[in-house]
């Protein structure tokens, strides 16, 4: 239990929070240190008032922030399998815990685990949002917006005194002057406010998605498998193939969907869902998905390295740099004549799973594997095999969950022994 705590702890030694830390007392002190002078606490009741809700908005900001961080978003027991061993097969098997995803868990290659209900992870408090903390998560969202935007007039106000300071003993007007800055306080004023005005902009999208997601029960990630949902039908429609509609089962009414996420009356695992569904309707759509995603995989061969760095302008040059991805996708280190899934395909980048060899495949069962395995790749340091390259070269094997599949892309391939560089995906 010890260990457990000291491990969240060192969740704090990250550069998100401390980076929240660092603008929070940056802000705080010059919201105090001008405020004493627009408007000292002891000039009246009012005065007072506004100083106390200074600190409550910065205390209680602080408490939730740090309660999101040390509750978590609760996770997934390792090697967790559901009590009925039928349900297995409506269910994804986690390599990494070595278990079943629950419906609404999906693992998260930062914390290494896999999360109950999962929204997304954090890096600004360096943890998951998901069932157990996104109530915490969101009351640190409206503090430290009510805080912005207290902070965001006081040194606004302040600062639109201490620049007509000099206008104002011109007039004759010395009971007017309160406010007096020096460079220091005037530099710390400007830097505060452009800090303000900032976060107080990305907090407002934060807070739009997060009531987006408690009014409809629909964390971010069921939100993509939705619309994925709704397009797999418009395709197979378009074909003359009709698949039933599918039916968000989480929906339960927005009075019930924000009591779920502020008072929740589940274990993370099990979930009310609507009538006509089941616990495994969202998990049945997933597996679907995964089958179609695996019918459209390419399989690539290197012809050349890539390093894996984020910005590799030069090893591969100025527009694979400038036209990387906007996802935070790992990149992933590939050799001249590897192997890679590829399932997703832009101008200038590929996104696959390289294919490990034997050697690594048992390193990967003993958890000893370093780097990504899946993640984007610059595009020009591959070239999509096709069953003719693959017929003249080494033998392909792609190993699923339950069965093995060969990707046919033209005319039936005779099936050939396996030489001893075979490689396979897991």
């Amino acid at each position: 239990m010890f260990c457990d705590w000291l491990n969240e702890l060192q969740r704090f030694l990250h550069w998100g929070p401390v980076i929240v830390f660092s603008l929070m007392t940056c802000v705080t002190w010059t919201t105090v240190h001008v405020n004493a002078m627009w408007w000292p606490p002891a000039e009246s009741f009012n005065a007072a008032i506004n100083f106390v809700l200074i600190v409550f908005f910065n205390l209680i900001t602080l408490y939730h922030f740090s309660m999101s961080i040390l509750v978590g978003p609760g996770l997934l027991p390792k090697h967790w399998r559901p009590e009925n061993p039928e349900d297995e097969q409506f269910l994804q098997f986690c390599k990494v815990c070595d278990g079943y995803k629950a419906p609404r868990a999906h693992h998260c290659r930062r914390c290494k685990r896999c999360v109950l209900r999962m929204d997304h992870h954090c890096p600004w408090i360096n943890n998951c949002i998901g069932w157990a903390n996104q109530a915490n998560f969101f009351y640190f969202l409206f503090f430290f917006m009510l805080g912005s935007i207290q902070s965001a007039l006081i040194i606004g106000f302040s600062c639109y005194e201490g620049i007509y300071r000099r206008a104002l003993l011109k007039q004759g007007d010395t009971n007017g002057i309160r406010v007096v800055l020096t460079l220091r306080s005037a530099m710390a004023c400007m830097y505060s406010l452009g800090i303000v005005v900032g976060v107080l902009l990305a907090t407002l999208k934060l807070m739009q998605l997060q009531i987006k997601a408690i009014i409809w029960n629909l964390s971010e990630i069921e939100g993509w498998i939705v619309k994925k949902a709704e397009y797999r039908r418009y395709a197979s429609s378009s074909i003359g193939i009709a698949i039933p509609k599918f039916d968000y089962p989480y929906d339960m009414g927005v009075w019930r969907n924000i009591l779920e996420t502020f008072t929740p009356s589940n274990d993370g695992i099990n979930w009310p869902v609507r009538p006509g569904c089941d616990q495994y309707t969202m998990t049945r759509e997933q597996l679907a998905q995964k089958v179609q995603k695996r019918a459209r995989t390419r399989t690539y061969r290197c012809i050349a390295s890539a390093t894996g760095y984020w910005l590799p302008i030069l090893s591969q040059g100025l527009m694979v740099t400038i036209c990387m991805p906007c996802a935070d996708d790992p990149r992933i280190v590939v050799h001249k004549g590897d192997l890679v899934q590829v399932t997703r395909v832009q101008e200038y980048w590929l996104y696959g799973e390289r294919v490990l060899s034997k050697r690594e495949q048992k390193l990967q069962k003993k958890h000893q594997l370093k780097g990504h395995i899946r993640g984007w790749f610059p595009r020009c340091c591959a070239v999509e095999q096709f069953d003719e390259d693959q017929s003249a070269g080494d033998t392909v094997d792609v190993t699923h969950n339950t069965d093995q599949e060969k990707t046919k892309t033209g005319s039936k391939i005779k099936k050939r022994k396996p030489k001893p560089n075979t490689f396979s995906l897991n």
